[in-house]
């Protein structure tokens, strides 16, 4: 199960080099960089990156399933949708500075166990994505 991404670079690298090969010997005398250090440092961002999308995505799906409640709720229909955020707002702002901490306690609470569920959810996917994607699997 090896972790590599082969990029178009690694593969120019890899392929001879024309001038070398006429005896030229006018190559580049830059020093390369060890191949197994930048195929893991390249491993490493490309995880970073997919992870920290992954992430964001699955926190944007958990802040959007309160959306998705009221907008069950009202049945899709737009007046009645904002009429049930009002009622909430309503009874928010009305309500004692216990309560409200109270309810934005739960509220938080809520949120992040559904987000905690989500990416427990969609984890196993990622995971198989991530790995067919570093070893260089097409579709």
């Amino acid at each position: 199960m090896s972790l590599h991404l082969v990029t178009l670079v690694d593969q120019a690298q890899k392929a001879p080099d024309k001038s070398e090969s006429k005896g030229d010997g006018a190559a580049a005398a830059q020093p390369a960089l060890p191949e197994g250090w930048r195929r893991q440092a390249g491993d490493l961002c490309y995880i970073a990156l997919r992870g920290s999308i992954f992430l964001a995505s699955s926190y944007l799906i958990a802040l959007g399933l309160p959306l998705v409640f009221f907008l069950a709720l009202s049945a899709g229909d737009a007046a009645l949708f904002f009429a049930h955020l009002a009622n909430l707002g309503d009874r928010f702002l009305d309500a004692g500075p216990a309560r409200q901490m109270g309810f934005l306690h739960e509220f938080k609470l809520v949120l992040i166990s559904a987000s905690t569920l989500i990416v427990a959810w969609r984890l196993p996917r990622f995971m198989q994505d991530l790995e067919r994607e570093l070893s260089g699997e097409v579709l």
